[in-house]
């Protein structure tokens, strides 16, 4: 594996309320997605929901594709999909950041370089989610990515950790697994509260 320089639901429709035509096409598109998550009938109820805030989340960050902490406009746009404290951590992250480099000026070195969200540095161009395993109150998502670019082609698997706030699922943290070969920290949480401390 490339080596890593680091140092870790909307509710349901109404059929009744929706013309025919309309409810129809809600199932294609949704069979579309669960056949691109591993088919309609891999998952559960609640593990469909927590597989589509994983794939929400995968979405956003390979359209964006950016090195390091979530720019601000990247940020808002996961805050639907993260937990209170993981966004608050993440916050709390970008506000040391721009202190660090307040104090230390445009020549200082990143804090977080390379792929924050996945175990590869260079990050991932696709991604399948695979199983959700959940209790009541937790979850854990098995995601495959892959990053083929530029002649490379790399796959490994990461796992999401979900919570459950309200009635929605909500990620938590992410384990980095990689091929184990990973130099990421264990847990995204973990790469988060050491950057604060380094930028003190």
């Amino acid at each position: 594996m490339t080596r890593l320089p680091r140092f870790a639901l909307a509710r349901p429709l109404r059929s009744h309320t929706l013309p025919t035509h309309w409810r129809l096409a809600a199932v294609a598109s949704l069979c579309s997605l669960m056949l691109a998550l591993g088919g309609c009938d891999h998952f559960s109820s609640d593990e469909q929901r927590q597989a589509e805030v994983v794939s929400s989340f995968y979405r956003i960050h390979l359209q964006n594709h950016a090195p390091g902490l979530p720019s601000a406009d990247e940020l808002k746009q996961f805050e639907p999909l993260l937990s209170h404290a993981l966004y608050a951590l993440l916050t709390e992250t970008a506000a040391a950041d721009a202190r660090y480099h307040a104090a230390l000026g445009s020549q200082a070195a990143p804090l977080l370089e390379g792929d924050l969200f996945t175990s590869l540095y260079e990050g991932a161009t696709s991604f399948a989610v695979q199983s959700c395993d959940s209790d009541a109150q937790r979850a854990s998502c098995q995601v495959t990515l892959r990053y083929n670019k530029d002649g490379a082609d790399e796959s490994w698997n990461d796992k999401i950790l979900l919570v459950r706030e309200g009635q929605q699922w909500r990620i938590d943290d992410i384990e980095f697994i990689g091929n184990d070969q990973s130099s990421q920290r264990e847990y995204l949480s973990d790469t988060l509260t050491d950057t604060i401390k380094e930028a003190q």
